[in-house]
C-alpha cells in the first residue's frame, strides 16, 4: 500500500541537497540514492530509509507505507538530485555503519582498494564484485567516498549490500591478513599470469590507484597478478582491470 505524501518543504530541501556534499554526509550519516530503478531496489533492501522524495504523481511504482513519503516540485528535484536529468525519485538512507575488521574465515576474496579516486571507477567496481560474488570490500585512505552521489548511481545498488570496511594503513592490513592465514595478491603490469593463478587461502587482493598503481610497500609483499594483453593500449581501467580479474578468480 502506498503513502500519502507530504510536501516537501523548504528547510527539507536544503538538508536533503546538503547530503551532496562528503561533510554533510558524514555528518549525518545519511546519503541519496536517485532513480527508479535504484530506489525500487532499495526500498525493499535491508536499509534504513529516512525519507522517500518524489515529483507530483510519481506512479512508477508504489512507496511503501511505513516509509516517509514527500512531493517535491520539479526545482526542489533538482536542487536535491546530482543527476542532470533526475527521474523524479530520491531515497534518504542511513549509512550503514562502518565495520573495520573483515571476516577472514568467511571471506574468499577480500577486494582492497588502494587510493581509488574517481567516483565512476568505484561505483563500477562495486557492481563488478556484486556480480562475481565479492562480499567485502575494504577502502584505504584516499579513497573517494564510497556514498557519493556519483558512486552509488555507478553501484547500482552494489553499495548497499556490500559490507564495506576502511583501513587507515593497508599495509598493517595486508600484514595482518598475512599472519592470520591469508594470502596477499595485487593487480599488476607485470607478473603471473592471473588465469593461472589459483589462491589456496583466502585473498587480499589490491586494486590501485588509477594514475599511480598498487602503493610500493603494498607490491613488495604481494604476489603480482597481471592481465595478458594481445592486443595494444597503456593500461586498462582500474574498475575493468577489477571486472576481468574477479572473473578469473571466481571460476570454479
Amino acid at each position: 500500500m502506498s503513502s500519502l505524501p507530504s510536501l516537501l518543504t523548504n528547510a527539507q530541501t536544503a538538508s536533503y541537497r546538503a547530503l551532496k556534499r562528503s561533510k554533510f554526509r558524514k555528518q549525518e550519516g545519511l546519503f541519496l540514492l536517485e532513480g527508479a530503478r535504484l530506489c525500487e531496489e532499495t526500498l525493499q533492501s535491508d536499509l534504513e530509509i529516512i525519507a522517500c522524495i518524489t515529483s507530483k504523481n510519481f506512479d512508477k511504482f508504489p512507496i511503501p507505507s511505513d516509509v516517509k513519503h514527500f512531493e517535491a516540485t520539479p526545482v526542489q528535484i533538482e536542487q536535491i538530485s546530482d543527476s542532470k536529468s533526475p527521474q523524479g525519485i530520491i531515497c534518504v538512507a542511513r549509512i550503514p555503519g562502518v565495520q573495520t575488521e573483515p571476516d577472514l574465515e568467511n571471506t574468499k576474496i577480500l577486494l582492497v582498494l588502494d587510493r581509488i579516486s574517481d567516483p565512476g571507477n568505484m561505483g563500477t567496481i562495486f557492481r563488478s564484485g556484486r556480480w562475481f560474488g565479492v562480499t567485502d570490500i575494504l577502502l584505504g585512505p584516499e579513497c573517494v567516498d564510497p556514498f557519493s552521489p556519483k558512486v552509488v548511481r555507478g553501484s547500482m545498488g552494489a553499495v548497499a549490500t556490500l559490507n564495506l570496511h576502511t583501513s587507515s594503513d593497508l599495509l598493517s592490513s595486508a600484514e595482518e591478513w598475512n599472519v592470520a592465514g591469508g594470502e596477499v595478491a595485487a593487480l599488476h603490469m607485470q607478473g603471473t599470469a592471473i588465469q593461472t593463478f589459483k589462491p589456496g587461502k583466502p585473498l587480499f587482493l589490491i586494486v590501485g590507484s588509477e594514475a599511480h598503481g598498487v602503493d610500493q610497500n603494498l607490491l613488495q609483499i604481494s604476489t603480482l597478478l597481471s592481465i595478458e594483453k594481445p592486443g595494444a593500449g597503456e593500461s586498462l581501467n582500474a574498475a575493468m582491470a577489477t571486472g576481468i580479474a574477479l572473473f578469473e578468480l571466481t571460476k570454479p
